[in-house]
């Protein structure tokens, strides 16, 4: 990976932090749906948890395609619907955020219906609301071109 490629993801993860609201989007039959989720960053994916009768599990499950946005931070990507979020197979990226935000799960253990949801971007574009600065990032093709905006 590139010097550039780096500083963009590290400015991104820093940009949005753990533990974040943002607006997720997704796409039915109907049009599209925008209501905002809990975002946990791992190794360069999003994921949140939802109930497994949502709309927006539904919606994901008919159409990967999704977005993520807060503020100056738009993000592309395909959503992956995963098990419960105490599953065994979550075990790694479930314990890496519960050391981070632990208050977090306990509530997922009484409600069988939760589900992790993985999203694994293909593009995003930020900049930084302090001094303009961002980058534009294509995950598919491992590139990333900075972008700077006059504040």
């Amino acid at each position: 990976m590139d010097k550039i490629m780096e500083k963009a993801l590290e400015g991104l993860e820093k940009e949005i932090g753990q533990n974040k609201m943002m607006v997720l989007a997704t796409r039915n039959d109907e049009g599209v749906s925008a209501r905002t989720v809990n975002i946990y960053i791992y190794e360069g994916c999003f994921y949140f948890v939802t109930e497994a009768d949502s709309n927006k599990y539904e919606q994901i499950s008919k159409n990967n395609s999704v977005a993520l946005s807060i503020g100056a931070i738009q993000i592309r990507g395909n959503g992956t619907l995963l098990s419960h979020p105490l599953s065994d197979s979550n075990e790694v990226v479930i314990g890496y955020v519960q050391s981070f935000l632990p208050h977090h799960f306990d509530r997922y253990k009484a409600d069988p219906a939760m589900r992790l949801i993985k999203i694994t971007p293909s593009y995003s574009s930020f900049l930084s609301m302090e001094t303009g600065n961002g980058y534009v990032i294509d995950y598919n093709k491992q590139t990333a071109m900075s972008i700077k905006h006059e504040m």
